[in-house]
């Protein structure tokens, strides 16, 4: 009885492993494989875009003072070159009247003087003695630097004239309106905010990742209602130091686009880098490293990898024990031991 207890003590107490099918190293492992291919990895990114005007101005008066009158509010539409809002003209129209009256005296006055001396210089020599010519032609150049003078004046005054109102530059819709008849303002101050909805663009911050495949031309999808084509105008090379994220400017095909509206943009990427692909699962993931198992004669060959890109359809890799037409373990891979022999699972 003794000796039975003792036997069956060892017996249980035993950690021997199973045996395989030949009664020596590790039973085959049961996997599921996929092959090794070549060609280009492509992924989808979607990101957040916001709506920009390509123009937009807050306007202000160019010169201050009192507000007499504001021909729009937000919502208007406007053409290029509409009054939108203007200042008292009264002293500014009378300095420009001023002005205009003195060039136009001066003016005459050096019509008078040109005249006085053709016909003097056409009067017979001698009649006229020559200092009195050459008085004559030094008043007519005189009279020549005053209207010339006057005349900038006047568009001086002119100028200062039309900084007294708010003019539109460009097609658009008011957005913003900020000052009132009665208002005093100073010159600079914001008067109105004016965006165009002709011409817009998609401005998305991306991650430093994507943005090193992306190039001026790439096309995007511009997931709206319904998805409307785009293209990548440009790249900003430089990031964010906060985000770390950088600026791309994406153009739409189509579509009425409102300016401050957020619309999701889908980038497609392609990494054509030298590698293979295959499935995502083939990886097996360490601190620092990762792992291909693959299939040599029926056994596990282990060896590290240079993952090149990974995407949602597979990953980009680099080795040269790969080659495509290889057979790789994606199910399984994490027990598997180098040597150990290969059963592949049946799938339902």
């Amino acid at each position: 009885m003794l000796a039975l207890l003792w036997m069956w003590t060892l017996t249980a107490c035993g950690d021997a492993p199973a045996p395989d099918a030949a009664g020596g190293g590790p039973p085959p492992a049961l996997v599921e494989v996929a092959q090794v291919t070549d060609g280009a990895l492509t992924d989808a990114w979607t990101t957040q875009g916001e709506v920009r005007a390509l123009d937009a101005a807050e306007m202000a008066f160019g010169a201050g003072g009192p507000v007499a009158r504001v021909f729009v509010r937000e919502g208007d539409a406007v053409k290029a070159g509409d009054t939108l809002a203007e200042l008292d003209l009264s002293l500014a129209a009378a300095r420009l009247r001023a002005a205009r009256a003195s060039h136009a005296a001066a003016a005459h006055q050096l019509q008078q003087a040109r005249t006085t001396l053709t016909r003097s210089e056409k009067v017979r020599e001698g009649v006229l003695a020559p200092n009195e010519l050459d008085a004559l032609r030094a008043e007519v150049a005189r009279l020549e630097a005053q209207a010339e003078s006057l005349d900038a004046g006047a568009d001086l005054a002119a100028a200062e004239l039309g900084r007294h109102k708010v003019r539109a530059p460009f097609d658009g819709v008011v957005t913003a309106r900020y000052v009132d008849p009665g208002d005093w303002v100073n010159a600079g101050a914001p008067a109105l905010d004016l965006v165009s909805t002709e011409a817009v663009e998609i401005r998305v911050a991306v991650a430093q990742s994507l943005v090193q495949r992306l190039v001026p031309g790439d096309g995007v999808t511009l997931l709206s209602e319904p998805e409307v084509a785009g293209r990548v105008v440009a790249v900003v090379p430089a990031l964010d130091p906060e985000a770390r994220t950088a600026l791309v400017r994406v153009a739409p095909a189509a579509g009425d686009w409102m300016p401050g509206a957020s619309v999701p943009v889908r980038f497609s990427v392609t990494w054509g880098d030298d590698g293979v692909l295959l499935p995502r699962d083939a990886l097996v993931l360490g601190p620092g490293t990762s792992r291909v198992v693959k299939v040599v004669d029926g056994a596990a060959e282990s060896f590290e990898v240079q993952v090149l890109a990974t995407a949602s359809s597979g990953a980009l890799v680099s080795s040269d024990k790969l080659a495509p037409g290889d057979t790789v373990v994606t199910r399984g891979n994490e027990r598997v031991r180098p040597g150990q022999p290969i059963q592949l699972r049946e799938t339902p």
